[in-house]
């Protein structure tokens, strides 16, 4: 395969023009600093001969978002199988990790055997659940077993770079967890061929792990946080070129939202990362006026902050009978422009995930006040995308 390499190079200066704009410091200790960290302590306390198999898992695979989401929990499902299953879990991890086999074998047995173990489960307790120990957490787990041999990948934002380096890019539906990792790594290689021999990326590197034993010296993982936060940036970018510009969260402080006065004064979010992320942690409670949930792919991508190569969806969602539905969040006043929006969106996921299956898109603009330049617009594609408005409240109610 012949990759452009004035691509690649490109593709590091988008990631390196978002360092420079968020600040190094803020990088290492906000934004992916973390990661680092939990390769080494991994590291530390991973040890497959260990009595304990669940409190071993526990203690090694640190709680981040590497792991866990609001409908995304791998981790708590391996120390579920742990703990019910533990001979086949320890055989698992032993087959994963065994260099005597090819990788895409060992990815591909592991997952088809959590598959089993999930489907098992299900049976005994009449579920439907789903695991999502696939391509996402399976290759998390190589990367962090052996940091300088693995690549850990997040399947969506990895389709967006690879899309980038090769228009012609597709990939497969269906793919086993080793076939996808396979698919990628053609262009993981020649990234991690040109970083290596990058000063200023190396720079950068040496301050994420300033503080570790690990100093990811094949800098795989700087090659994993240059696609992810390349990804995000580049669509960040496309959604900007459309003029429709979401408004930046302050900074973030820990896991934690820090809601600003005017949003209790005014009934409005300050920030729509606020109003995301309080839809997406009381998705439960929130009346939709139909029963939704929150998407997550085959690779264990969630649908929150959805990445693709025309933006990134604010939330990208399925109904009861398990259509796609688009929402897109305007924390105060909208006009028409976030309808052209979610209909780019729309088009991309007809294309790229219903294409085949025989499933339906349709869009859901959620704004604090829709002006009429909106409802104008919207009267064109009602039976596409629906309107809905929002308030924010606090109930004070008296103790049980």
């Amino acid at each position: 395969m012949q990759i452009d390499q004035q691509k690649v190079r490109s593709w590091v200066q988008i990631f390196l023009k978002h360092v420079a704009e968020v600040g190094d410091a803020y990088h290492v200790q906000d934004e992916e600093g973390y990661k680092f960290e939990t390769v080494e302590h991994f590291q530390k306390n991973f040890d497959l001969e260990a009595t304990d198999l669940v409190n071993m898992l526990d203690q090694s695979i640190l709680n981040n978002n590497l792991v866990v989401g609001s409908m995304y929990f791998p981790k708590k499902m391996l120390l579920i199988f742990a703990e019910s299953k533990p001979d086949e879990v320890r055989e698992a991890l032993r087959t994963l990790f065994d260099e005597s086999i090819h990788v895409k074998d060992r990815l591909t047995s592991v997952e088809t055997l959590f598959d089993t173990l999930m489907h098992e489960r299900n049976n005994k307790l009449n579920e439907t659940s789903n695991s999502y120990i696939s391509l996402r957490f399976l290759s998390l787990l190589l990367g962090l077993r052996f940091p300088e041999k693995y690549n850990p990948m997040k399947p969506s934002e990895w389709r967006v770079f690879a899309k980038y380096l090769d228009e012609s890019f597709t990939q497969p539906k269906r793919l086993t967890a080793g076939e996808q990792y396979e698919l990628y790594q053609p262009f993981i290689e020649t990234l991690r061929e040109h970083i290596v021999a990058n000063k200023v990326v190396q720079e950068l590197k040496k301050k994420l792990t300033a503080k570790l034993s690990f100093d990811d010296s094949e800098s795989r993982w700087m090659t994993q946080n240059i696609i992810y936060v390349g990804a995000r940036a580049y669509a960040k970018q496309v959604a900007e070129s459309t003029e429709v510009i979401s408004e930046e969260a302050p900074e973030r402080l820990g896991d934690e939202i820090v809601f600003d006065e005017k949003e209790l004064d005014t009934g409005f979010f300050a920030y729509e990362k606020h109003l995301e992320e309080y839809i997406v942690k009381n998705w439960n409670r929130i009346n939709f006026g139909e029963e939704l949930r929150i998407y997550i792919d085959e690779g264990g991508s969630e649908g929150q902050q959805y990445t693709t190569d025309v933006g990134i969806i604010d939330i990208l969602a399925l109904d009861k009978d398990d259509n796609f539905v688009v929402i897109e969040l305007k924390r105060a006043e909208s006009g028409y422009k976030v309808v052209g929006q979610v209909l780019n969106y729309m088009g991309w996921v007809s294309e790229k995930l219903a294409d085949g299956q025989g499933k339906k898109v349709r869009g859901m603009i959620v704004v604090g006040k829709s002006d009429k330049t909106l409802k104008a617009a919207l009267s064109q594609v009602r039976d596409k995308v629906t309107l809905k408005e929002y308030r924010a409240h606090v109930d004070i109610i008296d103790p049980l």
